[in-house]
C-alpha cells in the first residue's frame, strides 16, 4: 500500500505472537528498507512504513519464509481478518480452547468458496475473556466466552451454537457478511463495550510483562533489542505488547504513571496525505496539561487512530483544530479553528 511517506506493509502475526527470530527479521527489514519506524495497530498488527516499491514487493516472500503469513494472496487475506485474545494460553482465566478455536476457524476459512472475499477492514474476534474482559475485543463478528459457553455475536444478534457446530456457524456468518454494504456492517450495530480494560503495564501475570508503544510506534532498534533479549511478543489491539520477560526501551511505556500512555495520535502531516497537522508532535507537547485526561489527536476527520470516546479529542482541519470534550472525532466540536497554543490554554483552564 502506498502512503505519503512511501510504501507500507502489514504483518498479522499468528495469535501465538512473534518469536525472537521473526522480530529480528522485521526489525532488520524496517531498518534496511523502511524509515525505521514500526506501527502497532488497533487490530494487533504491525506496519513497516517508508519502503520503496521494490522492497514492498519483496517483503511478502521474505515474511512467508519466516512464518509470517501465507504465500497465496486469497488465503492470506482470509487469515488476516481473525484476531484472538492476546492473553490466550497465558491467562488461566481466559478460555483454555481460545487458541485452538482460533486456529480451527483460520484453517476452515480456507474452504470457503473461491468467490468469497472478506469485506474491506472486516474483522473476526475470538474473545476468550479473563483478565481482559469478554467483549473488549471488537469485531464485525465476535466469538465471546461467557459463563462457560461460546457465544457468536453478529452485530446486535446473539447466538449460542453447540460447540461442535461453532466453526460451521462462523463460516455461515462470514458468508452472510459478504453481502452487506460497508455502511451496514455488523460492527456499526454492535453494543459498545462498557467494561474496563486493565492497563497491562509492567509485570501483571506470571511470565507476562506488558508495555504500550508511545503513540503506537516503536523503533526498529527497540524491536531488535526485544529479539536480542530472546523475548517472545504478543500484540494487543490497544497498541501494546505482552513480553515473556522485561525489556526496557525509551519508546515503550511500562509504568502506569507515565502520562504518555494517555495519548493517541495518527502519523500526522508529512506521513499521511490526509493530515492537516503534525499530530504526534502536538500530542506530546500537551502531555503535561492533561492531568490524567485521555487525549486523541487526529490529523483529519477520518479518525484512523481511534473511533472511541476520549476526554479530549482534537481533529485537525485546514483552519486549525476542532476541540471535542468527552467525545469522538464524529461528535460536534465545542470550538473550531484553534492552533495548538489555543488548545493548551483551554486545557489549562478546564
Amino acid at each position: 500500500m502506498q502512503t505519503h511517506d512511501g510504501w507500507l506493509v502489514r504483518v498479522t502475526p499468528d495469535p501465538t505472537g512473534l518469536n525472537p527470530e521473526q522480530s529480528a527479521f522485521l526489525a532488520d527489514y524496517a531498518a534496511r528498507h523502511g524509515n525505521e519506524r514500526i506501527t502497532l495497530t488497533l487490530r494487533g498488527n504491525l506496519q513497516l512504513r517508508g519502503l520503496d516499491h521494490q522492497a514492498a514487493l519483496d517483503f511478502t516472500s521474505r515474511a512467508v519464509a519466516h512464518g509470517l503469513g501465507l504465500a497465496a494472496p486469497q488465503q492470506e487475506a482470509r487469515r488476516r481478518i481473525l484476531f484472538a485474545s492476546p492473553l490466550a494460553g497465558l491467562d488461566p482465566d481466559c478460555a483454555d480452547d481460545t487458541l485452538a478455536l482460533a486456529h480451527e476457524i483460520t484453517h476452515a476459512m480456507q474452504d470457503l468458496p473461491p468467490s468469497w472475499h472478506p469485506p474491506e477492514k472486516f474483522s473476526l474476534a475470538v474473545d476468550g475473556g479473563g483478565l481482559v474482559p469478554s467483549g473488549a475485543l471488537r469485531g464485525d463478528l465476535a466469538l465471546r466466552h461467557e459463563a462457560g459457553a461460546w457465544i457468536l455475536y453478529e452485530g446486535a444478534l446473539r447466538h449460542q451454537p453447540d460447540r461442535t457446530d461453532l466453526v460451521d456457524e462462523v463460516l455461515a456468518a462470514l458468508q452472510r457478511s459478504a453481502h452487506r454494504a460497508v455502511a451496514d456492517r455488523a460492527l456499526h450495530r454492535a453494543a459498545p463495550f462498557r467494561g474496563t480494560i486493565p492497563p497491562l503495564l509492567g509485570p501483571f501475570l506470571p511470565g507476562c510483562f506488558g508495555a504500550v508503544a508511545v503513540l503506537g510506534e516503536i523503533s526498529a532498534q527497540t524491536l531488535a533489542s526485544i529479539a536480542s533479549a530472546g523475548a517472545a511478543i504478543r500484540l494487543t489491539p490497544w497498541r501494546g505488547l505482552v513480553l515473556d520477560r522485561p525489556v526496557a526501551a525509551h519508546d515503550l511505556i511500562t509504568d502506569p504513571q507515565d502520562r504518555r500512555a494517555d495519548l493517541v495520535a495518527c502519523p500526522g502531516a508529512g506521513r499521511c496525505a490526509q493530515a492537516h497537522a503534525p499530530t504526534q508532535r502536538d500530542a506530546l507537547s500537551l502531555v503535561t496539561e492533561l492531568r490524567g485526561r485521555r487525549l486523541h489527536v487526529s490529523g483529519c476527520a477520518k479518525g484512523c487512530a481511534s473511533h472511541g470516546i476520549h476526554d479530549v479529542t482534537l481533529v485537525a482541519g485546514p483552519k486549525g483544530y476542532d476541540l471535542v470534550w468527552q467525545g469522538s472525532v464524529s461528535d460536534q466540536p465545542a470550538e473550531s479553528g484553534l492552533d495548538i497554543e489555543d488548545v493548551r490554554r483551554r486545557l489549562r483552564r478546564a
